[in-house]
C-alpha cells in the first residue's frame, strides 16, 4: 500500500510538471508594451512648479506609460531644476531611452539636489520602447520623500519628437 501511494505521488508530480511546462511553452511571452497603467499627470512635466508631491507615497507596481493631457511623453533624460515636476527633488533618467530592438533596458535615475544634478542616485528602473512609438517604465519607489519622476516636454507624435 505504501509503495503504491509513493508511486501515485511520483506520477502526479511528473504529470503536474509536464502540464506546467506545456502551458509555459505554449503561452506568449510577457510584454510590458501590452500590460501597463497609463499615467496622465501633467504636474510631472519639467515646466510645472513644485507641489510637494512625494512619489515614495505611491504604490508603484508594474509598468507605466507616461502621458501629458492624453499625449505620449517620455521621462526627462537630463537634469531638471529643483522645485519642478510637482516636487522639490526632481528624478530624471540618467541615460538615453532605448530603441525597440534593445528590448527592456535598465537605467539609473538621478535626483537634482540643487547643487548637484545627480546628488541622489535613486533605484534603477526598467524602460522599454514599444511599437506605436511610446515608452513604458517599470517605476520603483524613490528612496526619499519630496522626490518625483519628471517628464520632459517632448511629445511623441508618430516618428517625430516635438520639443517645447
Amino acid at each position: 500500500f505504501i509503495r503504491s501511494c509513493w508511486l501515485l505521488l511520483i506520477i502526479k508530480l511528473i504529470f503536474n510538471f509536464y502540464l506546467s511546462m506545456t502551458v509555459a511553452l505554449n503561452s506568449p511571452s510577457y510584454d510590458p508594451c501590452n500590460d501597463y497603467v497609463s499615467l496622465d499627470q501633467p504636474w510631472r512635466a519639467n515646466n510645472a512648479t513644485g507641489l510637494g508631491i512625494c512619489d515614495m507615497n505611491f504604490n508603484w507596481n508594474g509598468w507605466y506609460r507616461l502621458l501629458y493631457n492624453g499625449m505620449d511623453i517620455r521621462m526627462a533624460e537630463s537634469c531638471v531644476d529643483v522645485y519642478r515636476c510637482g516636487t522639490f527633488y526632481t528624478l530624471w533618467l540618467n541615460g538615453p531611452h532605448p530603441q525597440i530592438e534593445d528590448g527592456v533596458v535598465t537605467r539609473l535615475v538621478c535626483a537634482n539636489a540643487g547643487s548637484d544634478c545627480c546628488f541622489f542616485r535613486s533605484n534603477p528602473i526598467q524602460v522599454k520602447a514599444c511599437p506605436g512609438n511610446f515608452f513604458v517604465y517599470e517605476i520603483v519607489s524613490p528612496m526619499f520623500c519630496n522626490m518625483a519622476y519628471c517628464t520632459g516636454m517632448t511629445f511623441i507624435l508618430n516618428i517625430f519628437f516635438i520639443s517645447f
